[in-house]
C-alpha cells in the first residue's frame, strides 16, 4: 500500500510537471506570436496618400512668382527642377523659391537637347553648370534628384548614351525623376485651364501617390491660373503634399518600385 502511495504520489508530481511545462510553452509561443504580429503591422503599414508638385523649366520673371505667392497661401511646398540659364535670368525667383522653403533640383543648364545628350562629357558638364548656378544664387546645395530633359526613356538621345548617363548619375548617388502625372501644359502654347485641371484629376485617380508634371515658364498662365483648383481637389481627396527634400527611406523604395524614380 505504502509503495502504491509514493507510487501515485511520483506519478501526479511528474504528470503536473508537464502540464506547467506545456502551459509555458504555449504562454511563450503566445508572447512571441504577439511580438512577431506588432513587428509585422509596423513593418507593412503603408504610406498615406501623397502628391509630389513639381515644376520645369524655369525659373521665369513672372508666373515661378504667381506660383510661389499661391503654394504659400496653401501652406504647401513643391518640387522645381531648374534650367540653368532661367536662373540666370531671374535670380531674384530662384531665391524666394529656396526662402520660401522649396525643393531646388537641377532640370538643365540649356535645355538644348542636342548638346547635353551629345555624349556623357556633354551631360556632365551641362548638369555642373546648372548645380554651380542654384548654388551661387542660394548659397545651397540642390537635391540629389534630378529630371532629365524630356523624361529618363526619351527619343532624343541614343539609348547608350541615355544609359551612359543614368549610369554616372547612379556612381554619384544622383537619382533622376519622372512623373506619374501629366498636366498637359506644354502640350501646346496655352493650354486651356479646364483640361490642365482634367488631366490631373483623371490620372491621379485611384493612386496612393501621384507626382505631377507642371512648367513654370514664360507664357504658362494658364498653369498658374489652374493650380487653385488643383491644389484643393487634391486636399478634397486626402493627397499629403510633399516634396523630393528629405525623403523617408520608405517614400523612395515605393518611389522607385512605381518606376517615377530611377526607372531603368
Amino acid at each position: 500500500m505504502k509503495r502504491f502511495s509514493i507510487f501515485n504520489y511520483n506519478a501526479f508530481m511528474l504528470t503536473l510537471l508537464l502540464v506547467c511545462l506545456n502551459c509555458s510553452s504555449i504562454t511563450y509561443a503566445n508572447k512571441l506570436n504577439i511580438t512577431n504580429n506588432k513587428f509585422k503591422d509596423e513593418t507593412v503599414q503603408e504610406l498615406p496618400k501623397e502628391v509630389f508638385l513639381t515644376f520645369d523649366d524655369g525659373p521665369s520673371v513672372n508666373n515661378t512668382q504667381k506660383i510661389l505667392k499661391i503654394l504659400n497661401d496653401n501652406n504647401i511646398k513643391a518640387t522645381f527642377f531648374v534650367v540653368g540659364i532661367k536662373a540666370e535670368e531671374n535670380p531674384t525667383a530662384l531665391k524666394e523659391l529656396s526662402n520660401s522653403g522649396m525643393c531646388i533640383g537641377v532640370h538643365t543648364y540649356s535645355h538644348n537637347y542636342k548638346k547635353i545628350y551629345k555624349n556623357l562629357d556633354a551631360y556632365a558638364n551641362d548638369y555642373e553648370m546648372c548645380r554651380n548656378i542654384i548654388k551661387k544664387i542660394t548659397s545651397k546645395d540642390p537635391v540629389n534628384y534630378t529630371r532629365l530633359p524630356g523624361g529618363s526613356t526619351n527619343l532624343i538621345i541614343s539609348k547608350t548614351n541615355l544609359s551612359l548617363i543614368k549610369k554616372a548619375l547612379n556612381n554619384k548617388g544622383i537619382k533622376y525623376v519622372d512623373w506619374n502625372v501629366c498636366s498637359g501644359d506644354a502640350d501646346s502654347h496655352e493650354v486651356p485651364v479646364g483640361k490642365i485641371k482634367r488631366n490631373v484629376e483623371n490620372q491621379c485617380k485611384n493612386k496612393k501617390i501621384a507626382v505631377i508634371l507642371m512648367h513654370d515658364t514664360y507664357y504658362k498662365h494658364f498653369t498658374v491660373e489652374s493650380l487653385p483648383e488643383i491644389i484643393k481637389y487634391l486636399k478634397d481627396q486626402g493627397f499629403n503634399f510633399r516634396t523630393f527634400e528629405n525623403l523617408t527611406e520608405a517614400e523612395e523604395k515605393e518611389l522607385m518600385k512605381l518606376e517615377i524614380i530611377n526607372k531603368k
